[in-house]
C-alpha cells in the first residue's frame, strides 16, 4: 500500500509567505508608532495595550488579506497554466507600486499624527483642491527629494520581493492533480477571507472595535491607517458641515438652547447647568430602555380596544407620560447617537455611529463621578457601529452584548430575545450594584420586535392572540405577527419590572422607557390623517419616566425629542454638566425653554427637514416647504401666509437646527480632562 504524503504545494508556501511577511510589517510599524509617541499612554495601560495589539493584529490582517488577493489569483492561474509565470515581473512591478503606496500612507500617517496628534484619514484629500499651494507647503516643511528616492527605494524593494516569491513558487514539483489543486485554493480562500472578516461574530471586524477605550492615544494607536484611509472615504465625501449656515440661524437657535454667552462669530453653544441644592441631589440610579419601534400609532394609547401594549398603558397611569414626543429620525442606530449625543442624527449618508470622523463625543452623563456605566444589547455592539460611539465616549462603561451573558439562547437574527436581555440585565445590574455599592447609569437597548417576528420558546407564559389581518392593517400593524411580537416585547417588559421589584435597587431607580422610533403605516385608522400623511407617524413615540422615585402620575404635552432624555435624566438627580449639544432638560432645570422637535426625513428623497411644536409642523423637501396642523381635519392647508411669524420662526429652528447639529459633529469633541 502506497504511504500518503503530505506536501504543501510551493505557490501556497509562497502566498502565505507574502500574506504573513506584510503582516508583520504592519505590526512592526504598530511598535513603532507606540514608540515614537508613547507619551499619550495613559496610566496603568497595559490591559489596554493587550486588547490593542490583539484587534490591531486582526486590523493588520485584513490590510494583508486585501493585498494578497490579486497575488493569490495569480498564482492559482499560474498553478494551472504555467503560461501565465510570462508575466511574473509585471505582477511583481505592480505589488512594488502597491507595497510602496501602502508603506506612503503610513509615512504620510506618522507625520499627521506628529503635526496634529490624529491618524490619517481621507479629509487629506483635501489638500489636492490647492495642490500647488499644499505642495509647497510640503516643500518648505518636509526633505521632499529624500522622501521621493525613498518611496522609489521601496518600489524597486516591493518588486525586488514579489519577484523572487513568484521565480519560488513553482520551483517545486508535486504530484498534485487539477482537484488537488482546487482543494488547495478553496483552503487558501476560506483562510484568507476568515483573517479578512476579523473575527468569529455576526458582523465582520469595523473601526469601531478599535474605539474600545475612552483614551483617544490607545484608540488611535488601535488603527489602521490604510484601512481607516477607506472607512472615512465615503463620510468624507457625503457628510460635512457649512459654518456660514450655521451662522445664519445662529441666533434663532441659541435663543432656543437658552446659551447663556450667545457669541454668533465664535458660533459658541456652550451651556453650563450648575448643581441644584443639595437637598435636590440625588443618587437614583437611571435605566435608560430603547424600546424596539414602540411607535405612537402601534400602542394601547391610540389603540385602547386592542391594548396590544397593557403594560406600557398601566405603567404610563402611575408615572410621567410625554404624549408630544419624537424621534429626530426613523432608523436605530440614529436613535443611538441622537440619545446618547443628544445631538440628532442628520447624517445623509448611513449613519454617524458609522462615521469614525465624528466617534470623539462630549456625552454629560460622564458629569456622574462615581456612577457604574452599564450597556446591554442582545446583539452585537458591531451592529450600526454604535461600540465606538458607546465604548469610547462613556467613561468605564460595561458592555454586555451576544456572547458575554451568563444565560442566553440565541433567538433569532437580533441575538437573544428580549425576556432574555432584560433577564440578564436585571441579573448583572442587582449583583454589581449589591457588590460596587454604587449608583448606576444603565442602557437597555431590545431588538425583538423586528421581523421575523419570532417569539422565542421560552416566553413566561406569553400567549398570541388573533385579531385577524384585515383589522391589523387598519390599525397600523402589517400583520397579526406583528401585533404579537409587539405584544411579546410589552409582555417582557412587564416580567422586566416584576423582577426588578424584588431588587434592592428598584425603590432607588429611575426608568426611562420610550420608542428608538415610529413606523409607517399607510391605513392607520387610529390616528389623525395628517400624522399618516406628512409621516410624523414615522417620528411619534411615547416616553415614560417611571420607577420608585416617581410618585405621582403627570402628562405632558409638552413638544420634546430623544435629544432631551439625558438632560432630563441629569435634572432628575438634581447634577450638573456642561453641553454644547442641542438637547436640554424641559423638565426640570428649563421648564420655561421653548418646546420643539427638529425632523428628519432622510429615507426620503430628497430630505424632509422640518420642526414640530404642539400641533404645527414645519415642513420642507426640495424646494417645496409649508406650516401645516398636522391633527386638523384640513391638514393639507399651507397656513405659511395666515400665520407668517410662526411660519419663518419654526422654519429658523429647523433650518437651523439641522445645520447646528452638522456643525456639532466636528465640534463637539471631549475635553482635555475628559481625553485623558
Amino acid at each position: 500500500m502506497k504511504k500518503f504524503k503530505f506536501v504543501v504545494p510551493g505557490w501556497i508556501k509562497v502566498f502565505f509567505t507574502f500574506f504573513l511577511v506584510n503582516w508583520f510589517v504592519f505590526g512592526m510599524f504598530r511598535v513603532i508608532f507606540l514608540g515614537v509617541f508613547h507619551a499619550a499612554l495613559p496610566a496603568n495601560p497595559a490591559r489596554e495595550l493587550w486588547t490593542t495589539f490583539y484587534i490591531g493584529a486582526k486590523f493588520d490582517f485584513r490590510l494583508a488579506a486585501f493585498l494578497s488577493i490579486l497575488l493569490g489569483v495569480y498564482l492559482t492561474v499560474c498553478a494551472f497554466w504555467k503560461g501565465a509565470l510570462k508575466i511574473r515581473k509585471v505582477i511583481a512591478a505592480i505589488y512594488g507600486v502597491l507595497e510602496a503606496a501602502v508603506l506612503l500612507v503610513y509615512f504620510v500617517d506618522f507625520a499627521h499624527y506628529a503635526y496634529i496628534s490624529m491618524r490619517v484619514n481621507y479629509s487629506i484629500m483635501h489638500y489636492a483642491e490647492n495642490p500647488l499651494i499644499s505642495l509647497q507647503m510640503a516643500w518648505e516643511t518636509y526633505p521632499l527629494i529624500w522622501a521621493i528616492l525613498g518611496l522609489l527605494l521601496c518600489v524597486f524593494i516591493g518588486y525586488l520581493f514579489v519577484n523572487r516569491l513568484l521565480t519560488k513558487a513553482f520551483e517545486q514539483k508535486d504530484n498534485y492533480r487539477w482537484k488537488g489543486k482546487l482543494v488547495w485554493f478553496f483552503a487558501a480562500l476560506l483562510i484568507t477571507g476568515g483573517l479578512g472578516f476579523g473575527q468569529i461574530s455576526q458582523y465582520p471586524l469595523r473601526w469601531s472595535n478599535a474605539y474600545h477605550s475612552t483614551n483617544s492615544f490607545i484608540c488611535n494607536l488601535t488603527l489602521n491607517p490604510v484601512l481607516n484611509m477607506f472607512d472615512t472615504a465615503r463620510f468624507v465625501k457625503a457628510d460635512s458641515y457649512d459654518t456660514e449656515k450655521t451662522r445664519q440661524y445662529y441666533d434663532e437657535v441659541s435663543r432656543f438652547l437658552q446659551v447663556q454667552n450667545p457669541n454668533a462669530q465664535a458660533l459658541s453653544f456652550d451651556r453650563t447647568v450648575a448643581d441644584q441644592a443639595k437637598d435636590k441631589q440625588h443618587d437614583y440610579n437611571v435605566v435608560v430602555i430603547f424600546m424596539e419601534s414602540l411607535a405612537w400609532n402601534k400602542i394601547s394609547f391610540t389603540n385602547p380596544d386592542l391594548d396590544p401594549t397593557p403594560f406600557v398603558r398601566e405603567l404610563a397611569d402611575k408615572s410621567i407620560l410625554f404624549t408630544h414626543f419624537y424621534s429626530p429620525t426613523s432608523a436605530t442606530a440614529r436613535a443611538v447617537f441622537a440619545t446618547v449625543t443628544n445631538i440628532p442624527d442628520v447624517s445623509s449618508f448611513k449613519t454617524s455611529s458609522r462615521n469614525p470622523l465624528i466617534v470623539d463625543q462630549h456625552v454629560i452623563v460622564n458629569a456622574l463621578k462615581g456612577y457604574e456605566k452599564y450597556y446591554f444589547i442582545g446583539g452585537s455592539a458591531n451592529w450600526g457601529n454604535i461600540r465606538g460611539v458607546l465604548e469610547h465616549n462613556i467613561d468605564g462603561l460595561h458592555l454586555y452584548e451576544e456572547g458575554s451573558f451568563e444565560h442566553e439562547s440565541r433567538n433569532d437574527v437580533w441575538g437573544i430575545s428580549d425576556l432574555d436581555l432584560f433577564r440578564e440585565a436585571n441579573r448583572v445590574l442587582a449583583q454589581e450594584q449589591q457588590e460596587t455599592k454604587k449608583p448606576f447609569f444603565a442602557i437597555i437597548q431590545t431588538a425583538g420586535y423586528h421581523r421575523p417576528y419570532t417569539i422565542p420558546d421560552d416566553n413566561a407564559g406569553f400567549k398570541p392572540i388573533d385579531i385577524g389581518e384585515d383589522l391589523a392593517h387598519k390599525r397600523s400593524f402589517v400583520s397579526v405577527a406583528e401585533y404579537n411580537s409587539l405584544r411579546f416585547s410589552d409582555h417582557a417588559l412587564r416580567e422586566f419590572f416584576k423582577l426588578a421589584e424584588k431588587e434592592p435597587y428598584y425603590k432607588n431607580t429611575i426608568f426611562f422607557i420610550f420608542g428608538d422610533h415610529g413606523l409607517a403605516a399607510p391605513q392607520s385608522e387610529n390616528m389623525p390623517r395628517g400624522t399618516v400623511e406628512l409621516n410624523l407617524i414615522n417620528h411619534q413615540i411615547p416616553l415614560i419616566i417611571a420607577g420608585g422615585p416617581i410618585t405621582q402620575k403627570q402628562v405632558i404635552d409638552k413638544t420634546a425629542s430623544q435629544v432631551d432624555i439625558f438632560p432630563i435624566a441629569m435634572g432628575l438627580l438634581g447634577r450638573g454638566y456642561t453641553t454644547r449639544a442641542v438637547g436640554r432638560d424641559v423638565l426640570t432645570t428649563h421648564q420655561d425653554a421653548e418646546p420643539g422637535a427638529l425632523i428628519y426625513g432622510w429615507a426620503d428623497s430628497p430630505s424632509v427637514i422640518g420642526f414640530v411644536q404642539g400641533d404645527y409642523f414645519y415642513r420642507s423637501q426640495g424646494g417645496k416647504e409649508g406650516l401645516y396642523k398636522y391633527a386638523a381635519e384640513n391638514f393639507t392647508e399651507d397656513l405659511s401666509a395666515k400665520e407668517p411669524q410662526r411660519f419663518k420662526h419654526m422654519k429658523a429652528l429647523a433650518k437651523g437646527l439641522y445645520e447646528t447639529s452638522r456643525y456639532q459633529y466636528y465640534h463637539n469633541q471631549k475635553s482635555a480632562e475628559e481625553k485623558e
